[in-house]
């Protein structure tokens, strides 16, 4: 997953995790709202003038997570999972009982596989519905591949579960030599990935942008990157041999650099509106992405979008990187491997930069469903990471915390 970027100055040339988390800051009592915090200071911020345009949020944005995963401790389900009932492809009586992750889908097919694979369950399936998304689910009865689908679901794919022994096998097998065929066999069967889409990359190589890319070179010491953003490439995402310390930190870090990666599609979607802007209007050139994209926002979601992007293309990754972490928080928990959830849990509780109110808000609202969906040890776990976070962190919001 990534390093920290700091806010402003140029872009990093890529997104960069390193092993460890730094350690959480001690708690402070009776720590403001963070949109309190950010509303506060917004005119200091780089995005504080869209800010002011648009004030504080009314509403906060609703997401949805899935409620158990391998162990019941993933996060929320929701009442609007369009696809439960659905049955599957040339299989009666096949039919999704509920969503793994975010029942609305996700744009890449890979996203979607890091949460099937992470939460442990032999009736895991990624399907592609009618909506063109992609969406981890779980069946009633194990399924199998399946296309052509004229109903809600399209494809079918059978996921499965990791079974720990052969993981830890096909680990040792691949690490010996770092064999680049045995680490093909071995990432697909830890990611669910196709092994055809797997891509070693050693001294001298370049990353592929249509395969998951396993860096076996001397240097690379993160668990993962995604390329730096370029408007005119998709991007490539890469995992590192310490990604697949586990079986759980595997999928997280897929899940990580997925998100990353759709910010770079968001990125880039503007960026190209950008260029429109400039091309029709002479005044415009004067103007920075950043400005343009504060000035045009109109909605939660577009000034989340705006964020997002901006940050990709000036350098200030601070929207992308909480989400990127939340996000593998989620998978963690959702995996049932608590130390797993610690480990990403404390990396959002250490981020040293956040984004503005609003994109935070989305992030709190993601943060409270999963806290929402958690019970036992996996709840006090949440509870005591977000206790110890930073004062201005969005996991110190009053929303989150223990009632």
């Amino acid at each position: 997953m990534i390093r920290p970027a700091s806010a402003g100055g140029m872009p990093a040339a890529e997104f960069a995790a390193g092993a460890e988390s730094a350690p959480a800051a001690s708690p402070m009592p009776d720590a403001p709202s963070v949109t309190d915090a950010a509303a506060a200071r917004g005119a200091q911020e780089p995005m504080g003038k869209l800010y002011e345009l648009l004030g504080r949020p009314s509403h906060r944005q609703s997401f949805y997570a899935d409620k158990g995963g391998g162990s019941g401790q993933g996060a929320q389900t929701s009442k609007a999972d369009p696809l439960v009932g659905a049955e599957l492809p040339g299989q009666k009586g096949v039919v999704i009982q509920r969503s793994l992750g975010d029942p609305q889908g996700y744009h890449s097919r890979n996203h979607a596989l890091a949460w099937a694979r992470a939460v442990g369950s032999d009736r895991a399936m990624v399907v592609l519905g009618n909506d063109k998304r992609w969406h981890a689910v779980e069946t009633n009865q194990v399924g199998h591949d399946a296309s052509g689908g004229a109903g809600k679901v399209v494809d079918a794919i059978q996921v499965g579960k990791v079974d720990p022994a052969e993981y830890q096998r096909l680990r040792k097998e691949a690490m010996e030599n770092n064999d680049p065929e045995k680490w093909k066999t071995f990432a697909a069967y830890a990611l669910g990935v196709p092994r055809e889409e797997i891509n070693v990359v050693r001294q001298g190589d370049t990353p592929s942008n249509k395969h998951v890319n396993i860096n076996l070179t001397r240097d690379f010491d993160a668990e993962g990157k995604t390329a730096g953003f370029d408007p005119a490439k998709p991007p490539w995402v890469q995992l590192g041999p310490k990604a697949f310390d586990r079986p759980a930190n595997a999928c997280a870090t897929l899940a990580h650099e997925e998100v990353h990666a759709d910010h770079h599609r968001i990125a880039s979607d503007l960026f190209v509106k950008y260029t429109e802007y400039q091309q029709g209007h002479h005044k415009g050139k004067e103007k920075s992405f950043r400005e343009w994209a504060a000035n045009t926002a109109k909605s939660i979601q577009e000034w989340r979008a705006a964020d997002i992007a901006a940050g990709l293309q000036d350098g200030a990754h601070a929207a992308t990187e909480l989400e990127a972490h939340i996000e593998a928080a989620k998978v963690a928990f959702a995996s049932g491997d608590l130390d797993q959830a610690r480990t990403d849990l404390t990396k959002v509780a250490t981020l040293p930069n956040m984004p503005l109110a609003q994109t935070q808000s989305v992030s709190i609202e993601v943060l409270k469903n999963l806290r929402d969906g958690l019970s036992g040890d996996a709840l006090k776990l949440f509870d005591e990471v977000a206790k110890k976070a930073h004062p201005d962190n969005v996991l110190r919001d009053k929303a989150l915390q223990p009632h």
